[in-house]
């Protein structure tokens, strides 16, 4: 902690030379409101960082995209526009030349009033010129940005007896049983050695270095140490357990895109190659079905995992053609099994049952598996660019220092991927005419195996819009960075048809609904038979004035399983339905106070099994004025949940970088308050205390994060300098 006080006082010293653009409270609301609209496309992926997408909009906003040197993925990135939306901007560009005035925005039918106020600080119209800038300018006019973050709980838990209790809430025994003597240093040695617990602090730390300059230039260092990690002692002597860095560079001269360092790779609609965030779920924004991927992007986030660490660039070739090529080099954690010696060679290799994505490296068992496995990866695109229509090919393979062999292949993965390589390759497409786009790819992976994607997306009228997707995901295609828009969360085994429409008969109302009817042709975890399955959802909307905005919604899934304590034979399919109702509503007081309310309910029922029920209520406080230092955000909520069957998931606002949203069950209080205080232009100061309090337990979570008790609370602070 002293590096961390030495480092702060230093940045400190540099006020006089801090300058940032103030962000309007309104702006962050916005903002704020459509990363919760992303992260319900994740569904329960809760463990994901997307702190990338409002530095992208707090990045246009800074610098508003010009619509007549604008593609559709940069209309896209804004998060705000559908498919179809993006397609009419562009369809209006082709038969009437560039924009004179973004008030022309207007003649577009496609655009309603809502989302030309939403669009607005985020685009403008420019003269004629070139968009290129110089590396030199951007050197000179682009911005630095410093962040400091820690977090920590508050009750001590299991694996961190015998030290790191900085509250004073020790943990107990739930039973009463005493505890190891950890006074005793042979106890403690022992203790670490097999694992029962943690050899670092309770303290998660993140701190991060980006230079940046709109979207052409980015340079950055972060650093990450998870709770439990050590830091820079015992088995960290370099401090923190995780690095990243990267430089990268986007429209300098004939280069479209150059990454060194770490970085993304995403092509046509995923399914041969797609590292990072995926949009893969169904949600309310029932037009959002076809990924717009972006190819090339710097990575600045902390997952382990969800990267390519070494060089990739996209080059431009004439007027219609484009290539990227990357390559990759890192070690990923594994369960590593045995080590088989090839007889007659100095050679060894590795055999490994699973990945590790966690990244925890907090005991001596996650440390043995740390870094165990070397990935290698290389690949290429390359596109042919037309003004209505595009198509591309994609080829990755991925080579592994050893041989995955799972510890135990059941009937249902037997088809999944085991060895040492993998190759996948494929050719998507995109065709855009006048309101209609037609979109897909087709995929095959070394083993033989196929999947592929398409879908139709057309503005019936101006009031009216319809998405159409079909998927045929063969059980035996493997793509081990491989994303599709499906029902399952791996991109195989599956085939269906997605219908959407979304009706706004006036300004003030919209209809959003999507029936999806799905198949699985091979057997899956926890159903040992071929099966089939729908979800259906419609959500209702009332925007009567821009200070409230309320809806309903209903969704329904029915996917059958395995019934339950079958305790011989082979267990039968049983109907596994999912019904959930939600209210939600918004409003604004006054300018500088908005609440929120929502109410949820859950019914879960599994075969002939009694419904399991869920609730949750709760209430949003937001106090962002326009003139004013501090800001507040705070939430009150109830839940009583029958099971872990009948969660329910909220998205709650966090500090920058951190994405929470976290599975709700059991029973009891949910609240956390949360404070913004701008100290001067350009540094800002958040603190966030959150605490769980739950009836009829006498101990929270399990393992070496139990805590004694009833309660969990965590505590966050972040401090952010911009100059």
């Amino acid at each position: 902690m002293r590096r961390y006080l030495v480092l702060l006082l230093a940045v400190w010293a540099c006020i006089g030379l801090v300058h940032a653009q103030e962000i309007s409270p309104e702006i962050r609301d916005l903002i704020e409101q459509r990363v919760e609209a992303i992260a319900g496309q994740l569904g329960e992926d809760s463990d994901v960082d997307l702190s990338a997408i409002g530095e992208q909009l707090m990045d246009r906003l800074n610098d508003p995209l010009d619509l007549n040197h604008a593609t559709a993925q940069d209309l896209a990135d804004l998060y705000m526009l559908s498919d179809i939306q993006v397609n009419a901007i562009i369809d209006h560009i082709q038969r009437f030349g560039k924009f004179i005035s973004i008030y022309e925005l207007q003649t577009i039918d496609a655009l309603d009033l809502a989302t030309l106020e939403q669009i607005r600080p985020f685009v403008t119209v420019r003269a004629e010129g070139s968009s290129r800038t110089s590396l030199k300018e951007m050197l000179a006019n682009g911005s630095h940005e410093i962040l400091f973050r820690s977090q920590v709980s508050i009750q001590q838990r299991k694996g961190f007896i015998g030290g790191g209790d900085p509250f004073g809430s020790p943990y107990t025994d739930p039973g009463g049983d005493p505890l190891p003597d950890v006074d005793d240093p042979q106890v403690m040695d022992s203790l670490r050695q097999n694992s029962k617990v943690y050899l670092g602090s309770p303290w998660k730390l993140y701190t991060r270095y980006r230079f940046r300059y709109r979207r052409n230039l980015s340079f950055g260092i972060t650093a990450e140490k998870d709770e439990g990690e050590e830091f820079f002692k015992g088995t960290q002597p370099n401090g923190f357990d995780f690095y990243s860095a990267h430089l990268f560079l986007r429209d300098v001269g004939p280069v479209k895109a150059l990454a060194l360092g770490d970085y993304q790779a995403q092509f046509g609609q995923g399914l041969v190659f797609s590292s990072g965030l995926s949009f893969a779920r169904k949600s309310a924004y029932t037009m959002n079905i076809k990924r717009n991927a972006e190819g090339l992007t710097p990575y600045a986030s902390v997952n382990e995992n969800q990267f390519l660490r070494g060089a990739g660039a996209t080059l431009g070739f004439g007027k219609y053609w484009e290539g990227t090529a990357f390559i990759s080099s890192k070690k990923l954690d594994g369960n590593v099994s045995e080590t088989d010696t090839v007889s007659g060679a100095d050679a060894s290799e590795a055999v490994f049952s699973s990945f590790l994505e966690d990244g925890y490296h907090r005991t001596t068992n996650e440390l043995r598996k740390k870094h165990a496995v070397d990935e290698f990866i290389y690949g290429g695109n390359v596109r042919y660019l037309r003004r209505n229509w595009s198509i591309g090919a994609t080829a990755a393979h991925e080579e592994f220092g050893g041989t995955l062999q799972k510890s135990s292949v059941s009937p249902y993965n037997q088809f999944e991927f085991q060895g040492s390589g993998n190759s996948t390759y494929g050719v998507d497409w995109n065709v855009l005419y006048r309101n209609l786009t037609w979109f897909g790819e087709g995929a095959r992976s070394a083993n033989g195996g196929m999947a592929g994607v398409t879908g139709l997306l057309v503005a019936l009228d101006k009031r009216l819009s319809l998405a159409l997707q079909y998927r045929d995901l063969q059980r035996d295609f493997q793509g081990l960075y491989s994303a599709a828009f499906a029902e399952s969360s791996n991109p195989w085994n599956e085939r269906g048809l997605y219908t959407g429409l979304e009706l706004r008969p006036s300004r003030k109302w919209t209809f959003n609904a999507y029936f999806d009817q799905f198949t699985f042709p091979w057997l899956r975890y926890q159903t040992d038979g071929l099966s089939n399955g729908y979800e259906v959802l419609g959500q209702l909307t009332w925007t009567p004035s821009k200070k409230v905005q309320l809806y309903v919604r209903g969704r329904k899934q029915d996917k059958p399983k395995n019934a339950e304590s079958v305790t011989e034979g082979i267990a039968p399919i049983v109907p596994t339905s999912q019904v959930n109702y939600r209210f939600n509503a918004s409003y604004k007081v006054s300018k500088g106070l908005t609440l929120r309310t929502r109410i949820e309910t859950v019914d879960f029922q599994r075969g002939e099994s009694p419904v399991e029920h869920g609730f949750l209520i709760y209430q949003d406080l937001i106090h962002r004025p326009s003139k004013g230092r501090l800001e507040f955000t705070g939430r009150v909520a109830l839940f009583a949940t029958d099971s872990y069957d009948s969660r329910v998931y909220a998205f709650e606002s966090d500090i920058p970088g951190v994405f929470s949203l976290p599975p709700i069950y059991g029973q009891g209080l949910r609240w956390y308050g949360m404070v913004r205080w701008s100290v001067a232009r350009g540094i800002d100061l958040w603190a966030r205390y959150g605490s769980w309090a739950y009836l009829h337990q006498d101990v929270v979570s399990s393992g070496l994060q139990e805590i004694s008790g009833d309660r969990r609370s965590d505590f966050k602070v972040e401090m952010r300098l911009k100059f």
